[in-house]
C-alpha cells in the first residue's frame, strides 16, 4: 500500500492507500482488493441468495450421526440438555439449538456456566448433575472441543454428547464424543470454515428441521431462527463472507419482525424504533453489550431467558429493564479498570512488546472488554489478568501481526488452561508461574515482533474527487452491507475540505460534528470521541478528510454524511 498523508493526522496515524488499478473504476477496485473478481463472484456477493446460497449442513462432517441420534431421542422422549457458553455466541446458538428442538417436540433442558464459579467450558460438576438426573443426550455450543476428560466421563455414564463448536482444536480431540461437529476439523469437508458458535448450532438446527420438516413450514422456520443466529455471528466477530453472510443480511430482516418476543422486548429496551431497519451496529453496539453484561457480570441465565421469553409483557419488561441495569454496571467496571489499566501502561519499558496488568479489583467478566480497549487504543498486544486466590484468570487480545494461541503454546507448561483464537484467547496460570511466564511472553514477544513497529495505519480502499460523492454512488456501496470483520465498510479519503460550524457534541461533548464544504455542498460530518480536536480543527482552513460514506435520516429525509475516522491539515 501507499502512504498518501504528509502531514501528522490528528489521531497519529499513517494513511495507506491499497492498491488501484487505473483500468478499473472505484468500486471494481473496492471489490478486486476484496478478492472478488468476475461477473458471476461480484453478483453473488451482492446478491447473496437466502435459499441458495447456504451449504448442505449435511456436508459437515458427523452431522448424519448427530440428526439420527437426535430424531431417536426425540421419538424415545429421552432428556436432552443444550450446554452453552456464557457469551453471546454461546447464548444465542444455545437459543436457536432450544428453539429448534422444542418445535421438534424434545424432552429438552439448558445449562449455561457461571463465569466466576464455573469457568470455560464444560467441568466435571455439570457431568455428574447430568448423570444423576437421566440425561441420555448432551448438545455442547460453542464450546467443547477442548473438553476431553469431561465428555469422556459423560461417555462412561452413558450420555451421547454432540460438540458444536468452532474455537481451535486442540492436540487431542474428546474422542468418545459421539459426533463432532466441526468445520475446521481437518478431515471435515464443509466448504465454509469461518462459522462461529452460534453458525454451528444454526447449521445443526437446519439439518434437524430439514430432516423433519417440509415446503414452506421448514422454509419458514429456517427464515425465524436466522435473527438468533446473527447475533452470535456478529458478536463474535465472524467474518461477514459467505454462510456467515447470509446469516447476517437476512438475519437483520427476519429481526425487523422477530418471532421472538423476548428478542422483541430486549430490542426495545436498548432504544431500537421498531420502524427502523436494524444494522450490524444494532447488533455490536445494543443488543450484544446487553446479553454479555449478564454473562459477564451476573448470570448468562438471565440472558438466555430474555431471548427464550414468550410469556406474560410486563415480565418481559422486567427481564430486560435487569439486562439494562447490569450493562449500565458493566459500563461503570470497565471505565474504572480502564483508567487504572493506562496508569500501569505509562510505567511499562519503553521497549516492551506487549503490555501485562492485573488487579484484584477487575472482574474477570471485563477483561476482554479492557484488553480489547487497549489494542483498540495501542495496538499492542495486551493481556489483562484478575487475581483469583491462588490462580489468576487472563484474557488475551492482540493485533494482526501476533498469534495468541501460538504465544501460548509456546508457554503453555506454566498455563492451568488456555484456548481461543488467533487474536483473542483466554487462560489461567498459578501465581507462582507468573513471574516465569511474564519473562517467558516478554521475550517471546520481543523475538516475534523485533522489527514491528508500533504505528497505527488506516487502509483506504479510495480516494474520491468531490464529484463522486453522491446518492448514486451510496447506493451502489450499500449493496455491500451487512458490514463486518472480513467486509469491512470502505474508507475513503477526500482532500481540501473546508470545515465549518464546528461544535462539540454528545452527552460528555466527546464528539465532533461540522459541515464539509466541498466546493459543490456542505455534507454533513460526525466524528466520533474525537471532540478533543475542537481548538486544534478550527485553526485549519482546510483539511483532507478520512471517513465512511453513510446516509443519515432525518424527519423522513435522506442526507449523505461522512463519518469521520481521522483528519489531516491539507498540503
Amino acid at each position: 500500500m501507499t502512504e498518501v498523508n504528509t502531514k501528522q493526522s490528528l489521531l497519529g496515524k499513517i494513511w495507506k492507500l491499497r492498491p488501484q488499478d487505473p483500468e478499473l473504476n472505484i468500486f471494481q477496485n473496492i471489490m478486486k482488493n476484496r478478492g472478488i473478481e468476475g461477473t458471476e463472484n461480484v453478483d453473488s456477493y451482492l446478491n447473496p441468495n437466502y435459499k441458495k446460497g447456504f451449504h448442505n449442513p449435511f456436508l459437515m462432517k458427523d452431522m448424519d450421526k448427530a440428526i439420527e441420534r437426535l430424531n431417536r431421542a426425540i421419538e424415545k422422549k429421552e432428556r436432552i440438555v443444550i450446554f452453552g457458553d456464557y457469551d453471546v455466541d454461546g447464548i444465542s446458538g444455545t437459543a436457536v439449538l432450544y428453539n429448534a428442538l422444542t418445535l421438534c417436540g424434545a424432552n429438552l433442558s439448558y445449562r449455561l456456566p457461571h463465569r466466576l464459579h464455573d469457568g470455560y467450558g464444560l467441568n466435571i460438576k455439570f457431568i455428574d448433575e447430568f448423570k444423576d438426573l437421566g440425561v441420555k443426550v448432551l448438545i455442547t455450543v460453542d464450546c467443547g472441543i477442548s473438553c476431553r476428560e469431561q465428555i469422556n466421563q459423560a461417555s462412561h455414564f452413558g450420555i451421547d454428547v454432540i460438540i458444536t463448536d468452532h474455537h481451535t482444536i486442540p492436540e487431542q480431540i474428546p474422542e468418545r464424543a459421539y459426533a463432532i461437529l466441526h468445520p475446521k476439523q481437518s478431515d471435515c469437508p464443509y466448504p465454509f470454515k469461518g462459522l462461529t458458535g452460534a453458525g454451528v448450532a444454526y447449521k445443526l438446527a437446519s439439518a434437524l428441521i430439514t430432516a423433519r420438516f417440509d415446503g414452506p413450514e421448514r422454509d419458514k422456520l429456517l427464515f425465524q431462527l436466522l435473527d438468533l443466529a446473527s447475533l452470535g455471528t456478529v458478536a463474535d466477530i465472524g467474518p461477514l463472507l459467505d454462510e456467515n453472510r447470509i446469516i447476517v443480511k437476512y438475519g437483520l430482516e427476519a429481526m425487523q419482525n422477530s418471532a421472538w418476543p423476548g428478542l422483541q422486548l430486549l430490542m426495545e429496551s436498548a432504544g431500537m424504533k421498531t420502524e427502523d431497519k436494524p444494522n450490524v451496529s444494532d447488533i455490536g453496539f445494543k443488543i450484544g453489550p446487553r446479553i454479555n453484561a449478564a454473562g459477564r457480570i451476573d448470570h448468562p441465565y438471565f440472558a438466555l431467558q430474555m431471548l427464550l421469553h414468550k410469556g406474560d409483557y410486563l415480565e418481559g419488561r422486567q427481564k430486560a429493564a435487569y439486562l439494562e441495569k447490569l450493562n449500565q454496571e458493566r459500563q461503570q467496571m470497565v471505565q474504572k479498570a480502564l483508567e487504572e489499566a493506562e496508569l500501569k501502561f505509562a510505567e511499562k519499558p519503553a521497549n516492551q512488546k506487549i503490555f501485562i496488568a492485573w488487579s484484584p479489583g477487575w472482574h474477570v467478566g471485563i477483561l476482554g472488554l479492557i484488553c480489547s480497549r487497549f489494542v483498540e487504543r495501542h495496538n499492542m498486544p495486551t493481556i489483562i489478568l484478575q487475581e483469583h486466590a491462588e490462580h489468576l484468570v487472563a484474557s488475551f487480545r492482540s493485533t494482526e501481526n501476533f498469534n495468541a494461541v501460538d504465544a501460548l503454546n509456546h508457554v503453555k507448561d506454566l498455563l492451568d488452561h488456555y484456548g481461543g483464537h488467533a487474536q483473542a484467547a483466554g487462560f489461567s496460570i498459578k501465581k507462582a508461574n507468573l513471574p516465569a511466564f511474564n519473562e517467558a511472553i516478554f521475550n517471546y514477544a520481543a523475538d516475534a515482533l523485533e522489527t514491528h513497529k508500533f504505528e497505527q495505519q488506516l487502509a483506504i480502499d479510495a480516494e474520491l474527487e468531490k464529484s463522486d460523492i453522491n446518492d448514486n454512488f451510496l447506493r451502489l456501496l450499500s449493496q455491500m452491507e451487512p458490514y463486518g470483520v472480513g467486509n469491512e465498510k470502505p474508507i475513503f479519503i477526500v482532500r481540501n475540505i473546508i470545515p465549518e460550524d464546528l461544535k462539540a457534541v454528545g452527552k460528555e461533548q466527546n464528539h465532533l460534528h461540522f459541515h464539509a464544504n466541498t466546493g459543490k455542498g456542505r455534507i454533513s460530518s460526525i466524528a466520533f470521541k474525537m471532540g478533543r480536536f475542537l481548538p486544534e480543527l478550527a485553526n485549519y482552513k482546510n483539511v483532507d478528510l478520512a471517513f465512511h460514506l453513510d446516509k443519515n435520516v432525518f424527519n423522513g429525509r435522506e442526507h449523505i454524511q461522512f463519518q469521520v475516522l481521522d483528519i489531516v491539515p491539507a498540503s
